[in-house]
């Protein structure tokens, strides 16, 4: 799995670069502090995963998200964010984002969330609020989110 890091963090971006590399099949292919820079390298390197950070500067993690989804299909993208408010997740899921982790929980669910997109599946925190869930399941048509009909199911 070909990964791009994106946060305007290098601390954070170093600490996913960590603990990616002592997982076999696992390669970051590069990094970004910018919704631009994620664009433009998800463009010319066309990672299978792009994990993204919201707060970025310039253009947010969220635009970025939704660029890189409607652009090059293929690629997932996992926002890793301090947010977790609905409105944030909501949003994430509209740009079309494939998964939702807290920044918290990143040393133990990265991985589980990373299989589950491998997987072609979707991967939500059981941190996020179920009512998040709910709406997004009940509320997206199968259209309007690649994953929507998956999350249902689950």
């Amino acid at each position: 799995m070909r990964l791009l890091l994106v946060d305007d963090f290098r601390f954070i971006r170093g600490y996913l670069r960590t603990l990616l590399a002592s997982t076999p099949g696992r390669e970051v292919v590069a990094e970004a502090s910018s919704g631009e820079g994620a664009v433009a390298i998800a463009r010319e390197l066309r990672p299978d995963v792009v994990v993204m950070d919201i707060s970025l500067e310039g253009m947010n993690g969220l635009a970025a998200t939704e660029i890189i989804r409607r652009e090059l299909p293929e690629v997932r993208v996992l926002i890793a964010s301090r947010h977790l408010e609905a409105e944030y997740v909501r949003e994430a899921l509209r740009a079309g984002a494939c998964g939702y982790l807290p920044k918290s929980a990143i040393g133990t669910e990265l991985e589980l969330a990373l299989e589950a997109l491998e997987r072609g599946e979707a991967y939500f925190s059981p941190s996020i609020p179920r009512e998040e869930f709910e709406y997004h399941a009940g509320h997206l048509a199968d259209g309007d989110h690649p994953h929507a009909r998956r999350q249902r199911e689950i």
